[in-house]
C-alpha cells in the first residue's frame, strides 16, 4: 500500500510539474508575442525588445534539444531543469512587459538565477569528463562568469552604437556582476554536491543524473 501511495505522489508531482513548466512556456511565448507586436510601445521602446523575445522562445528548446542531442543516458526527463531554466526566462519577459524593472530590482534575481542555471549545467556536462568534480564545479563557475562579461559587453556596444532605454550604469553593471558571482557559486556548489565523487560513476550515469533528473 506505502510503495502504490508513494508512486501515486510521484505521479501527481510529476504532471502538477509539467503543468507548471508548461503553463511558464505559454507565458514566456505570450509575452514575447506581444513584444514582437507592440516593440514601438513606451512600456517596450529601447529594449532591445524583439531581439529578447526570439531568445525566449529559443532559450525554451534548450533543454528539450539537449536533452535528446547529447549522449548520455536519457531517462527521466528533467522537468525540474526545464522549469528552472523557464522560470528566469518568464520573470525576465514580464518584468519587461510590466515595466517592473524600472520599479524593483528584479534584474538582479534574474541574474543570479541564469548564472547558477549556467553554472550548474556547464559544470554538469563536463563533470565526466574529468578526473574530480571540483574541476567541474571550477570550470562551470567559470564559464557563467564568462558568459556574463559577455552579455554585459554586449550590452555596452549596444548602447555605444545608440540602443537608448537600456538605463545602463556603472552600479548596474556592478550589481549585475556580483549577482552572477553569487549565482557563479551557487551553481558551482550544486556540482560538488550533487556529481558523484568517482569518476566512473559519472561516467556511467551521465551528466544528466547529475542535473536531477
Amino acid at each position: 500500500m506505502h510503495l502504490i501511495s508513494d508512486r501515486r505522489s510521484t505521479t501527481r508531482g510529476e504532471r502538477a510539474l509539467e503543468a507548471a513548466t508548461l503553463a511558464a512556456k505559454a507565458a514566456t511565448v505570450g509575452f514575447g508575442i506581444d513584444a514582437l507586436l507592440h516593440h514601438a510601445s513606451p512600456r517596450l521602446r529601447g529594449k532591445a525588445i524583439r531581439t529578447r523575445a526570439i531568445g525566449y522562445s529559443a532559450a525554451l528548446l534548450l533543454v528539450p534539444i539537449a536533452w535528446r542531442v547529447l549522449p548520455g543516458p536519457r531517462d527521466p526527463y528533467p522537468r525540474s531543469l526545464d522549469l528552472a531554466v523557464t522560470l528566469p526566462l518568464l520573470a525576465d519577459a514580464a518584468g519587461n512587459a510590466f515595466g517592473v524593472y524600472e520599479r524593483v530590482r528584479v534584474d538582479d534575481a534574474v541574474h543570479v538565477a541564469n548564472a547558477a542555471l549556467l553554472a550548474g549545467v556547464s559544470g554538469s556536462l563536463i563533470a565526466p569528463h574529468v578526473d574530480e568534480r571540483w574541476q567541474a564545479a571550477l570550470a562551470g563557475g567559470a564559464i557563467s562568469i564568462a558568459g556574463e562579461t559577455l552579455w554585459e559587453t554586449m550590452e555596452y556596444l549596444a548602447w555605444r552604437l545608440g540602443q537608448r532605454g537600456m538605463n545602463l550604469t556603472y552600479e548596474d553593471t556592478m550589481d549585475d556582476i556580483v549577482g552572477t558571482w553569487i549565482g557563479a557559486v551557487v551553481g558551482a556548489l550544486y556540482i560538488l554536491t550533487r556529481a558523484p565523487r568517482q569518476k566512473t560513476t559519472r561516467e556511467r550515469r551521465g551528466w544528466r543524473a547529475i542535473l536531477g533528473a
